[in-house]
């Protein structure tokens, strides 16, 4: 049966796609034509572009739905990496991501962009960037949070590797073909790179791989500390069959908050091999102020949903690897602290208690390695056990910091004041 069709030709490039559209009636000459599939835009192979469309630029949105398999520009066989995007309300700073990978290999890649409700301009971005780029595949959908956006765009990528990029980060030119050159050497089921925060007026490389050599095959058991590290999931690529297997899925908590830990977790767990490199061609732009990190009121119990759904993943550590059990126990403790900075002091009470009963119940105190701990991270860690209510609301090494500059000590009839190494006597008030 035809599939009706309206077709949207903008013929000057270089302007912008609103206010140059034209409505058809039929396929205008050098153009390409796009069908609306799924709340996808996707190039139709059965009518590329010429040769010589020259600086013609033309989208097309089909008006009615039809079968996807017929409106790929690559074969599966064809696509080695599938890089997926989580998109909401990121306008500011979508561009430039998608820029950056625009500029990846020519070959064997596509672009899963999951628009995830966005109110902003983020659709119309992602839209006009599909009508340049058949590599980019959009799927609009309505808002359901950061891990049933990436589950979905996982759910469609056809890549024997899958990469995950952030909408306010962005990559350099050579970031996914030298990862998927480490995958074809090693065979590894992660190939993990370092990365680079990037501030207004800060960029530092972080350099969690110093200590290995370039393109070492790591065994997950034998690295345990870094399970204490911020997840960075998106500074690797993962083998697609290898994440089928084992059914590992981002958590479908509302928001974005924390389901980035589990999966980091997971993975890094039930890896057999993870290949490593040196190079940070990913940069971690930490100055968007509504960045998942800054809005982790948004998702209020999403750590504990997190950390409840890691309860089963501890289970099945063995009961003699102390020192994962205790790296992975350190990072929920980070995360348990991050999450208690934001909340709200009517929710504190329940919040502590609720962690210390998760604790107690799926991570033991005595199933611990202390020695991995620092002095304040095992005293605050026993509070959470023992006296909840009393785990203090800042970090104990941030505290320790303020009283070398300023303290006061209460005696039996004097108070002791120190500011900058400097003690004074005050007499007690009556």
């Amino acid at each position: 049966m035809p599939v009706s069709v309206k077709y949207f030709c903008s013929i000057d490039k270089t302007q912008s796609l609103s206010g140059q559209n034209k409505i058809l009636d039929s396929q205008p000459p050098h153009c390409y034509k796009y069908r609306k599939a799924f709340g996808e835009l996707i190039p139709d192979k059965h009518f590329p572009a010429p040769d010589d469309a020259g600086d013609v630029h033309c989208s097309f949105k089909a008006l009615q739905s039809m079968n996807t398999s017929t409106c790929t520009t690559q074969s599966d066989a064809e696509v080695k990496v599938s890089v997926v995007v989580p998109v909401y309300n990121s306008a500011a700073y979508l561009q430039r991501c998608l820029d950056s990978l625009s500029a990846q290999m020519k070959e064997g890649i596509e672009f899963v962009c999951v628009n995830d409700g966005s109110t902003d301009t983020s659709a119309s971005i992602l839209d006009t960037q599909a009508a340049r780029d058949p590599r980019f595949r959009i799927i609009h959908k309505e808002n359901e949070g950061y891990g049933k956006a990436l589950n979905t765009a996982m759910k469609t990528a056809r890549g024997v590797y899958i990469g995950i990029v952030e909408p306010d980060d962005w990559v350099e030119a050579d970031m996914f073909s030298h990862l998927l050159g480490l995958a074809e050497k090693t065979g590894a089921d992660i190939i993990k790179a370092n990365y680079t925060i990037e501030r207004k007026k800060i960029s530092r490389p972080n350099e969690k791989f110093a200590n290995y050599e370039e393109g070492a095959c790591l065994a997950p058991a034998n690295v345990p500390e870094y399970l204490s590290g911020a997840p960075s999931i998106w500074s690797a690529i993962y083998r697609r069959e290898w994440l089928d297997e084992r059914q590992i899925v981002f958590t479908e908590t509302p928001g974005a908050s924390f389901q980035d830990l589990g999966f980091c977790i997971r993975t890094w767990l039930a890896a057999g091999k993870i290949a490593i490199t040196h190079k940070a061609p990913y940069h971690y732009w930490e100055d968007n102020p509504i960045s998942s990190s800054r809005r982790m009121e948004d998702g209020a119990w999403a750590a504990y949903h997190e950390l409840s759904m890691l309860s089963k993943v501890y289970e099945g550590i063995p009961a003699d690897a102390k020192a994962i059990r205790s790296y992975l126990v350190r990072r929920i403790f980070a995360t348990l602290r991050a999450d208690y900075r934001h909340r709200i002091r009517e929710t504190v009470k329940s919040f502590l208690l609720k962690y210390s009963n998760l604790l107690k119940k799926n991570f033991p105190l005595e199933t611990l390695q202390q020695d991995i701990f620092t002095k304040n991270e095992w005293y605050d860690l026993q509070l959470i056990y023992t006296t909840p209510l009393l785990f203090p609301r800042k970090s104990r090494t941030r505290a320790n910091l303020l009283q070398r500059v300023f303290s006061i000590r209460r005696e039996a009839n004097s108070r002791i004041l120190r500011i900058l190494g400097m003690s004074f006597i005050l007499p007690r008030r009556k």
